[in-house]
Parts: C-alpha cells; structure tokens; sequence
C-alpha cells in the first residue's frame, strides 16, 4: 500500500465522518427545539463530562487525547448552533442597547489628560481628579459622557478607566487612536447607554470564565468558531471569596447588532462565569 492508496482510504472515512456529522446536527436541531420550547439549559458541564467519560472507555491509550479532544469539539459545534437556534426560536438575548447615539452636552475628563480633548469646548468639559468621580458625573447627571485614555499601545492598558466601565456600567461609543511622540493611544467616549450602530465594527467585553483546565481556550475556540477575530485581549488578577481568579478583557473585531454575535455574546453568557459588554463603537487599524 502507498500513500496514495491511504489518501483514498482517508477521503472514504471522510465522507463517512462527513454524513455521520449531518445526523448529528439534525439530531442537535431538535434538541434545540426541545429546550426552546422548555427553556432549559443548553450547556451542562456534568452531563457532558459523563459522556466522555462513557464514550472514550476503551478507546486504545494511544489515541485516547485525540478522541477525547475530537469529542468535545463535536459538543462545542453542537452548542453553538443549538444557541443559534435558541435565539431564533426564543429571541432571547440577554442584554439592552439602543440604536441612536446619545448627544454629549457635557464631558468629564481627568484633569491631567484635558490635552486629548479635541472634539469638544473646554467649556463643556468638567475636569475630575480620577476616573471614579467622572463616573459620578456621569451616574448624577453633571455630565453626559466621560473621555480617557484607554491604552497606550505596545506599553500598557489603564487598569483604572477599565474598572470605572465595569463597576458603573458604563459603555465605550467612540475610539479614537491618537499617535503624539512616537506613543500610540487609544482615547475612548463612554457613556450610560450602550449603543449600537451599523458603522460599529469593535465590541468590548469582560469576561470571567472557571479556573480550570481548559477553559480559557475553550473560550477562546467559541470566538473562532464564528469567524470573529480578536483585536485585543489582556487579564486582570481579581480576589473574591478568599480566592484568585481572572477576569479576561477583550475587543472582538464585529457589530453587535448581527444574528451571529448576538448568538456569540448569548452563548457566552451561559458559558462563562460573567460576562459583561463594555462598549460598542467604530476604530480602524491593527492595533
């Protein structure tokens, strides 16, 4: 035998994995189905663990990693088109935006970083001395929307502008990249809306995911799956309940307001630990 003769034996066993695949996914439909209608829950860890465990009893130890891998991405293709399915069937995506950008009357701004503001009167702008307090600005009223400087490319991201999104629910709407003495940054609008536009093409989220093997990548591999490429993403160490975890910040390079991310974004609220959408807005470039 040569290898020509085991290319044609591979391309058999193909079309038979091929068919075997399409039962499947019609048996994966009706499941869907059957959960839209119940409201159960897609993922189920325990369940899935168990028919690994079932399905690779035997298997040669050899290929035991390969088959066990091979099943578990057969789940995961299974899941996300079941949650497809689910937000056709029940129109449930998990989180609110409106599709008009708000007007900004009035800005807060950190008083060091006033030079970055262009776009709008220094006098409309009410300069703070942290991030905490443009949040109260925002959360009180004084003012519409804040502005700072997220990034700086290629040296370090602001742990701070990042918490003030995450604790006052706040969302990025503007981005802008600004290079000034060889120094890239990104300068970001947020606001107490999340908007979506059809320009947008950035989605900022928080996510955190169970500290266990596997489970970032597994995170990760969703997101490919969709096509969606990642422009940024960085950890956070962060304690709760005597413990250390990570939270993972992430820019997707898509529009919310699509029927594959919003299929996305459901399936990572039911996969993760806590997700959390931190902004929606339009930034050209690699970055």
């Amino acid at each position: 035998m040569d290898l020509s003769d085991v290319r044609k034996n591979i391309d058999r066993v193909d079309k038979e994995i091929r068919q075997l695949f399409m039962e499947r996914m019609i048996l994966a439909d009706q499941v869907a189905c059957i959960k839209a209608e119940t409201e159960d829950t897609i993922y189920k860890p325990d369940r899935e663990e168990a028919i690994i465990k079932k399905q690779t009893e035997g298997v040669e130890p050899k290929f035991l990693r390969e088959y066990t891998a091979l099943i578990k991405r057969i789940m995961e293709v299974s899941r996300k088109y079941q949650y497809g399915r689910t937000m056709e069937l029940r129109q449930c995506f998990p989180f609110e935006y409106v599709k008009e950008r708000k007007e900004i009357h009035q800005l807060s701004m950190v008083k060091e970083e006033l030079y970055i503001c262009e776009s709008y009167s220094k006098d409309s702008v009410i300069t703070v001395d942290s991030y905490e307090e443009i949040g109260k600005c925002i959360k009180d009223g004084r003012a519409d929307a804040g502005m700072g400087i997220i990034e700086e490319i290629g040296v370090g991201v602001s742990d701070e502008l990042h918490n003030l999104l995450v604790n006052h629910n706040l969302y990025i709407s503007d981005c802008m990249v600004r290079e000034e003495k060889g120094i890239r940054r990104k300068i970001v609008t947020f606001t107490d809306e999340l908007v979506v536009l059809p320009e947008h093409n950035r989605v900022k989220i928080m996510f955190k995911c169970p500290n266990r093997s596997g489970s970032i990548s597994s995170i990760l591999s969703m997101i490919s799956d969709y096509g969606v490429n990642l422009t940024e993403i960085h950890s956070r160490p962060y304690e709760e309940a005597d413990t250390w975890n990570y939270m993972f910040f992430a820019e997707l390079n898509a529009n919310i307001n699509t029927k594959e991310i919003r299929a996305l974004l459901y399936q990572l609220s039911q996969e993760t630990m806590h997700l959390q959408i931190l902004g929606s807005y339009s930034c050209e470039g690699d970055f």
